[in-house]
């Protein structure tokens, strides 16, 4: 009876053993494996730090000369005297994505601002993210077919696909690859009261602040002033 007794005990000291180990081993595996995810997690930051928006080239042109009516100019406008009566203009950037990680387009910010508008605001600026400027459709781009592309929608494209109705929204930017965005430069909230307005109503030689955020990023900054506005002159 003492013989078994004392092999049992010595079984049961093996099985604790070998228990204490195979926990020793998966405790060891479950810290390396939050180390691992640690350092990854600290790497996509640091590599996140060094994001930015590369801006190539600036053009603005009027998006709608006169608000809801199809004309050529501002000019031709019912009430001309009347700054909200006429139309708004557009800011069409074309930029790539410096660094080493894609970035998602809701990732990416921008404010537009000027010393100086036709129409009176108390702060004349505006914020939004890439893909939700929320732009109406204007008599001009509905006269060309296009109210409904992703470009007029304010969403980032590819430079080639401005004017396609089939181009689809890109949802995430990688680096170093060239890109186009529209920018709502101004927007009455399409209503005739001036109070919710934001943004700059411009005219000629007027100077516009833009500036390009990137969450975890670096800012882009750029002053424009323009003496032309059609589209396809370049104004940076």
């Amino acid at each position: 009876m003492q013989r078994d007794s004392g092999s049992i005990g010595i079984g049961a000291m093996i099985v604790f053993i070998a228990l204490i180990l195979v926990a020793a081993v998966a405790s060891t595996v479950i810290i390396r494996s939050a180390e691992d995810l640690s350092v990854k997690t600290d790497q996509s930051r640091d590599d996140r730090a060094f994001s930015k928006v590369e801006i190539a080239d600036v053009q603005i042109f009027n998006y709608e000369p006169c608000w809801q009516l199809s004309v050529a100019s501002e000019e031709d406008c019912i009430d001309g005297t009347n700054p909200h009566q006429s139309g708004h203009y557009e800011l069409v950037m074309s930029f790539s994505v410096s660094g080493e990680e894609d970035l998602a387009s809701d990732e990416v910010h921008y404010q537009i601002s000027c010393s100086e508008t036709k129409t009176s605001f108390l702060i004349p600026s505006r914020t939004a993210t890439f893909g939700d400027s929320q732009t109406w459709d204007s008599i001009s781009s509905t006269d060309a077919g296009l109210q409904a592309s992703a470009f007029n929608r304010g969403s980032v494209v590819l430079p080639a696909e401005t004017m396609d109705n089939a181009a689809n929204a890109i949802q995430t930017l990688e680096p170093n690859v060239p890109y186009a965005v529209m920018i709502d430069l101004y927007d009455n909230q399409n209503s005739f009261d001036e109070s919710d307005d934001e943004g700059c109503r411009i005219s000629l030689d007027f100077t516009i602040e833009l500036t390009v955020f990137v969450e975890g990023g670096i800012d882009t900054y750029a002053v424009i002033d323009c003496d032309k506005y059609l589209l396809g002159t370049s104004c940076y």
